[in-house]
């Protein structure tokens, strides 16, 4: 995953307040300032040092703009001085907005409606013919609007100069928690001139750790900024900035020694990503924008080292936007147990109530999935017939589809999100439900199980197939939503003579054991002041739910009473071990088939 641009915002200014005296008293409102602009750009721009014709729509200058405030800023243009070009190279729009002339270009922006943003004008640089290797020039861009701050910057162009293309790293498979490598960090200059250093900037997703950073690194934990940047779940990474002092000579092929990653408890697949540059304030750099955001502390090891190498794997020519950059992925012969768990709570009734869902990865890997959300489960719950929702949280939707078809009446199955493509380890997410029953006494059950994206366009989904997961038996469970009336011995009536049978109540079922272990325990559970005491047995050919002086068979391999629709998926039960009346618990079975991505 390529490292993203750091966006800045400025601040709006404080707002004033005036009052004014006039015939009577009149308080005349605040009066705040106009929006801040904002305009964001590398310091310097690399450009090969011969002349490049433009491809359709590319642009190889990436510049931000932006506003405070939430209302649209009007009027806004860009102004492009390129007087400081002059000999060095040529600067370019075409976007349709902007116009050229003499060495200015400006462009009309008009309705400036975002903070930030991409200036999609297609900006161009091409070097001068003849110019010198490494030679440098100047733009001074202003970005103004009528009664708004304006926003200036100045960025250095080089043609020709040094700049690092990098080769592509070997995936490492089958990796061992705790074991330690060298990655394969190598690149070569592609400039007409000489690089004095290399700076190595490094980041780290959770999985990969440095012992004991070099000397001439710097690093830092940041606490979910890639979060913080709309890509999802924040996720803690690890920064470093590496400073590797010694000459690179024009297409010399170097190494970087000295930087050993470890493999840590929480990897299953991760990766590390390297960007190299031969100027720390070259536009893709990172480094300015990590040293203001984060503190970062420098290493006590042994300084990293560049060592010639073979210049096998590493691209010739002029880097693209991307040249400078390499990934090393990892993935460990590790994995992370994700459950589900469930619990009905019913109000006084027994006919409503709220159905709590929770999915959770109990680890020991973070899982992150970068195959845009085949790998990432969501919850889906199938209610049966007989009950409705009657509050279903934002996070979760009705799913009237069956295999990708919308069927013409309600599936009563919803679909809930979990977890974002970053799925920590210890990572969890509740999802409350409220449920209205039918009268009746007839058992009913709720079906909670992981799906991905797949799982309404295939055959074969009971539950998502998560490779990683070596525990599949509690990702499809049942929670009791009403069980079985509770039968009572008859009691004589000595008075008359006449035996009289009480009516049983329906009260809703407690709970079954998650890992299916069938053990005889005991639970507890209380029901209008009294305790009912459930037990369970295992023989040969079932099991047996013994609750008070009622005992419920339940042989291997069979359904619990589930009045639910014809399309809810079937479930092979596997044990339980305790059954509580009147209490909030969950029912779970043996997930049908394990099917591995």
């Amino acid at each position: 995953m390529n490292s993203t641009r750091t966006r800045r915002v400025l601040g709006s200014a404080a707002a004033t307040a005036v009052a004014a005296l006039s015939v009577g008293t009149l308080a005349v409102p605040a009066h705040a300032a106009g929006p801040v602009l904002s305009l964001e750009v590398g310091s310097l721009i690399q450009i090969q040092g011969e002349p490049t014709t433009q491809p359709q729509f590319g642009e190889n200058v990436f510049l931000r703009i932006g506003r405070t405030g939430t209302a649209a800023v009007q009027g806004a243009k860009l102004t492009l001085d390129t007087t400081g070009l002059e000999g060095v190279a040529v600067l370019t729009a075409s976007g349709g907005r902007c116009v050229t002339a003499a060495r200015t270009i400006t462009c009309d922006l008009n309705n400036l409606n975002s903070p930030n943003v991409n200036l999609t004008d297609h900006l161009w640089l091409s070097a001068v013919p003849g110019v010198k290797p490494g030679t440098r020039g100047v733009v001074h861009a202003a970005l103004t609007a009528p009664g708004t701050e304006s926003a200036n910057k100045d960025f250095a162009v080089e043609v020709g100069g040094a700049v690092f293309r990098t080769a592509e790293i070997p995936l490492r498979e089958h990796a061992k928690v705790g074991s330690t490598f060298s990655p394969a960090v190598r690149f070569a200059n592609r400039g007409g001139v000489s690089a004095a250093r290399a700076v190595v900037e490094v980041m780290l997703l959770p999985g990969l750790k440095v012992e004991n950073w070099p000397s001439n690194c710097e690093y830092a934990t940041d606490q979910g900024q890639i979060g913080k940047e709309g890509f999802g779940t924040p996720i803690a990474t690890t920064h470093a900035i590496c400073t590797v002092e010694g000459e690179v000579l024009p297409n010399e092929p170097v190494r970087l020694n000295g930087l050993d990653l470890t493999v840590t408890s929480e990897a299953e697949y991760t990766f590390a990503d390297f960007s190299v540059f031969a100027d720390p304030n070259a536009a893709a750099a990172q480094g300015p924008a990590l040293r203001r955001r984060l503190a970062l502390e420098r290493g006590t090891g042994a300084p990293a080292t560049l060592t010639r190498d073979s210049a096998e794997g590493i691209p010739s020519g002029y880097p693209d936007i991307n040249g400078h950059f390499t990934e090393q992925e990892v993935l460990a012969d590790n994995g992370a147990d994700f459950g589900l768990t469930g619990t009905w709570t019913p109000d006084a009734s027994g006919r409503a109530g709220t159905l709590t869902v929770t999915a959770a990865n109990r680890g020991p890997a973070s899982i992150f999935d970068r195959s845009g959300g085949e790998g990432t489960p969501f919850v889906r719950i199938q209610l049966p017939e007989g009950a409705a929702v009657t509050d279903l949280p934002e996070n979760c939707r009705a799913n009237n589809r069956v295999l990708g078809e919308p069927q013409d009446r309600p599936l009563n199955k919803f679909d809930c999100e979990a977890f974002g493509f970053f799925m920590a380890n210890g990572a969890s997410s509740t999802r409350v439900l409220g449920v209205q029953l039918d009268e009746g006494t007839v058992p009913l059950s709720a079906t909670v199980s992981f799906q991905n994206q797949h799982s309404d366009l295939e055959e074969g989904y009971p539950s998502a197939p998560m490779s990683w997961d070596p525990n599949p038996e509690n990702d499809r469970i049942k929670v009791a939503l009403r069980s079985l009336p509770t039968p009572e011995p008859t009691v004589p009536d000595h008075g008359a003579g006449t035996p009289v049978e009480p009516v049983a109540p329906v009260v809703p079922a407690s709970a079954a054991d998650s890992t299916g272990s069938g053990s005889g325990g005991g639970a507890t559970g209380t029901t209008g002041g009294t305790t009912a005491i459930a037990t369970t047995t295992r023989t040969g050919t079932g099991t047996t739910w013994t609750t008070g002086a009622a005992t419920l068979d339940l042989a291997d391999g069979g359904e619990l009473a589930d009045s639910g629709r014809g399309d809810a998926v079937p479930l092979a039960w596997a044990s339980a071990t305790a059954l509580a009346l009147g209490g909030a618990a969950f029912l779970t079975s043996r997930r049908l088939g394990r099917r591995r991505s």
